[in-house]
């Protein structure tokens, strides 16, 4: 099959019903589509994996239930008295593809680093319970994930056969797992040395109206007229969506999957939300060459879409819209775009390993009703994809509620950001030893550290990368780097020298 479809709407995925799964443009990269690759010439992948036995639930002493979380490790950059380095994984299986390649590896390579790679639980092969139930998915968190990384190092330093067990840990992670680096250093710091944590996202929010205020301003920095042609467009289809010689027009040059039905308003919402990430999913990747990681993506920029948007021979603004559209699709490989609320409400309420949802877009809303919140709204004027009731926050908690738990509306997930605050710190998190990393492009840089960290202590720092997008120091370099990234780079590099001696 080859729909499109919103899977979190006004939260943040994209849910692409195809036969891999999952296309998303949260933090980090997650829910992709993946096709496997060999890796990079002469440095053929690490095939073996391995798995590590873990407590079910770390926060329960009478619970003895255990289960298997992979992992890949490579020691070709290892030299005797090295540091290890560890990738945190994220919303998506883990892709041994790190191991040989990205940044990181460059730092291994000077730093003599042992290279591990540890699966998150609940994703990728690492399921801890026979399905995805919301019972079972109670055992999904980042503090769960952490405990499992704390217990992880600690039986990697005993049982490993090279003499790591008084080496210093470094770890590493991109948006969300960039998250669990930054919290595994501030809870683990007798554990963990160091942590670079590339557009991490560390506070916690219901309404995340500034990710669309921040894809609108970055559009315009591109090309002032450009979120303006937008605007008009979206206006106008909320006009023609209430007239039917309209929605005839839009059902075509659309590539809608199925007829409009006028009279479901969420439908409209689902329509609207997939439309506007056609421009987060650009704004957040511009720039990246993410095919290393074997992901469906052909690197349409913001001038693209911009000049497509500003080219009156395409017709009026609706119709350049809908071009862009179009040209995400065949970007990914994708045949039309859903506009149906129960085909996402059905694909979330899958609840066996098999299933679609299973792949990660259940597991991931779960965390966003009872962690994170990250809505990303249409709430303020200041943004210019649909008006403020077009994709707003109720939508989300409205799916809390629907396929998590009944009782998860809008105020208990906004209580849950809340205690997620509390317990990290939110953007006052105390911490040492750690690099954030941002690009200036990257909207979920809002939720990030981005300058001074009031409670953090020793050595730390904040980048932001102008001219870059979402975990851009994390790719390959590459020749063609601009100077901001390849000094940032070199940045993360020294403070990693710190905090080995």
């Amino acid at each position: 099959m080859t729909v499109r479809d919103s899977e979190f709407a006004a939260v943040a995925l994209l849910f692409f019903a195809s036969a891999q799964g999952f296309v998303v443009s949260e933090p980090g990269f997650g829910g992709w589509d993946v096709e496997p690759i060999p890796g990079p010439p002469g440095l053929p992948l690490p095939v073996e994996q391995f798995y590590e036995f873990q407590s079910l639930d770390h926060f329960d002493g009478s619970n003895f239930q255990y289960w298997k979380q992979r992992y890949f490790m490579n020691n070709v950059t290892y030299r005797a008295g090295g540091p290890v380095f560890l990738m945190l994984g994220g919303q998506s299986a883990a892709n041994p593809v790190w191991l040989v390649t990205g940044a990181w590896y460059e730092y291994a390579r000077e730093h003599g680093a042992f290279m591990v790679l540890l699966e998150h639980r609940f994703f990728g092969e690492s399921t801890p319970t026979d399905n995805i139930t919301s019972s079972s998915l109670r055992f999904l968190s980042s503090r769960h994930a952490l405990a499992d990384t704390a217990q992880f190092i600690a039986d990697l330093k005993r049982w490993y056969q090279h003499p790591i067990q008084d080496s210093k840990v470094i770890v590493f992670g991109g948006g969300y797992s960039g998250s669990l680096a930054a919290w595994m250093r501030s809870h683990y710091p007798y554990i963990v040395d160091g942590a670079v944590a590339s557009s991490a996202p560390i506070f916690a929010t219901l309404d995340f109206t500034e990710y669309y205020v921040a894809v609108t301003n970055t559009l315009a920095s591109v090309n002032p007229a450009c979120p303006i042609a937008i605007k008009n467009a979206t206006s106008t289809m909320y006009e023609w969506w209430g007239q039917p010689d309209k929605r005839i027009i839009m059902q075509k040059i659309f590539r809608l999957c199925d007829k409009i039905n006028h009279d479901a308003i969420l439908d409209l919402t689902v329509f609207f939300y997939n439309l506007a990430e056609n421009f987060a999913r650009v704004v957040q990747f511009n720039g990246l060459d993410l095919q290393f990681l074997g992901l469906k993506n052909n690197n349409v920029t913001i001038e693209q879409v911009c000049d497509v948007m500003r080219d009156e021979s395409r017709g009026d603004s609706v119709h350049r819209y809908a071009a862009v559209n179009s040209m995400v699709l065949d970007s990914i490989g994708q045949e039309c775009t859903n506009v149906q609320y129960t085909k996402l409400i059905t694909s979330l309420n899958q609840t066996n390993w098999g299933s679609e949802s299973a792949k990660g877009g259940r597991q991931r809303l779960y965390q966003r009703c009872g962690e994170f919140g990250w809505a990303r709204t249409s709430e303020s004027m200041k943004q210019s994809f649909g008006n403020f009731w077009t994709f707003p926050w109720n939508f989300t908690s409205d799916q809390c509620a629907n396929v998590i738990w009944h009782t998860w509306g809008g105020s208990q997930v906004q209580d849950k950001c809340d205690e997620t605050n509390r317990f990290y710190g939110g953007l006052e998190l105390p911490i040492s030893n750690v690099v954030f990393v941002n690009g200036a492009l990257d909207p979920w840089r809002v939720v990030s550290s981005n300058g001074t960290l009031p409670n953090a202590y020793g050595d730390h720092e904040s980048i932001l990368i102008e001219g870059t997008a979402h975990c851009a120091d994390m790719m390959p370099p590459k020749m063609t780097d601009p100077p901001g990234l390849v000094d940032a780079r070199k940045k993360i590099s020294d403070h990693i020298g710190l905090w080995i001696k």
